[in-house]
């Protein structure tokens, strides 16, 4: 037995001290499968590839407004809307929207705005983009648009306008819709017998911008990039945010600017954000009785410091739902300062204490949104007006 063991194991490593000696040789074939696209995270999140021939649309559109009052959010009305848009080729589409502003008091029937207009779209890019593969036959896309609208409101029975415009639609996941324009138009009401006065053009060169949900004849994606879109694991610990501008400029111009900075204190989810903003106005009418032109120009100045609590980012966090950033509910003490002046030489003030709340959310890599409201308590003594100041509103743009 010893004999054979001794044997085998002889055999065994002269096997071995072949197999080290053999030449190793290396050659490399090409591989036979075909080359694969994967899916783009642009197409993923605004559904290019998604053909769409009908959709329905429901949301808020932010247009400027015309006059802006002491202390408020700035000349930006926000105007419930809904519409009804559907393909005639792929590159051309009607639409039908109606929207609103104000509500209906007891006392005095209904107070506010309502407008409803139609308009045809032509998507001037989208057959390029079909034909090299970029996308189906949809409403995200480019556009140049002709827009006819009638407005009735508390001081004006009746008032059509005629425009161009030229604008970014673009679908957002399942069921969002984001919609930015630009538009000049022409208005036929150059007068106001209610007021004696009338306008000294009738242009208007104008900024609007809608946030909503779409539904449509589409097939509803399964898995959604939603941290892609709000870059949910991404440490931010500071951040600069400039708003969106609002601009008009007719017989009445506006401009309102803001710009913010919000820094994290060390990880804790308490920041502190800093904001200023301005608001011009300025107003220009004929009178009907003597043609003497009249002109009012109002400013305001607006700062505020907040502490903001993200009271839920903790439990996000330990749930493995989000990060160490700045978006989310949050609540917390604010001071701020506002100064109004018009061309009456009539001055206000407010410096204030009080809160603020809201929602804020980071979208891709520089944008963002942020619903908020606050409520202050006016510090200086004599000063005309409310003594407590409450505003909401929805502020959006880009971040660095």
């Amino acid at each position: 037995m010893k004999i054979v063991l001794l044997v085998m194991t002889s055999m065994l490593c002269l096997q071995s001290m072949a197999q080290d000696t053999a030449p190793v040789t290396y050659s490399m074939t090409e591989d036979s499968l075909v080359k694969q696209r994967f899916i783009d995270r642009y197409e993923n999140v605004f559904m290019t590839k998604v053909p769409t021939r009908h959709m329905f649309k429901v949301g808020l559109e932010f247009y400027p407004l015309g006059r802006f009052e002491f202390g408020g959010s700035g000349m930006q009305a926000g105007w419930l809307t809904a519409g009804y848009e559907f393909k005639l080729t792929p590159s051309v589409s009607l639409g039908a929207n109606i929207k609103t502003t104000g509500g209906w008091i007891s006392s005095s029937g209904w107070r506010g705005n309502l407008a409803a207009s139609f308009q045809g779209r032509w998507y001037f890019d989208m057959n390029r983009r079909i034909a090299e593969g970029r996308s189906a036959n949809n409403f995200s896309g480019n556009y140049l648009a002709v827009i006819a609208a009638n407005n009735w409101d508390n001081y004006y029975a009746n008032r059509m306008k005629i425009g161009v415009e030229f604008g970014l639609q673009r679908r957002f996941l399942n069921n969002g819709i984001l919609d930015f324009a630009a538009g000049v138009y022409y208005h036929d009401n150059p007068h106001s017998y209610t007021t004696g006065y009338r306008k000294i053009n009738n242009f208007e060169i104008s900024t609007r911008t809608t946030l909503g949900f779409a539904f449509g004849d589409w097939k509803r994606a399964g898995t959604m990039p939603v941290c892609d879109v709000f870059r949910c694991d991404d440490v931010v610990h500071s951040q600069w945010k400039v708003f969106w501008p609002t601009i008009k400029i007719s017989h009445i111009t506006s401009v309102s600017l803001g710009l913010a900075y919000e820094r994290k204190l060390g990880n804790s989810p308490v920041s502190i954000n800093t904001q200023i903003s301005g608001d011009y106005l300025r107003m220009a009418f004929t009178s009907l009785f003597n043609s003497e032109v009249y002109k009012s120009n109002f400013s305001q100045f607006r700062s505020s410091v907040q502490a903001r609590y993200y009271f839920l980012q903790k439990r996000s966090i330990r749930k493995g739902r989000g990060g160490n950033n700045l978006s989310g509910f949050y609540a917390g003490p604010a001071a701020d300062y506002v100064y109004f002046h018009d061309s009456n030489y009539i001055s206000k003030r407010h410096l204030g204490t009080g809160f603020t709340y809201g929602y804020q959310q980071t979208l891709f890599r520089n944008a963002f949104i942020d619903i908020s409201g606050t409520q202050s308590w006016n510090l200086i003594r004599n000063q005309p007006g409310t003594k407590r100041m409450g505003s909401f509103k929805v502020g959006f743009g880009l971040t660095f």
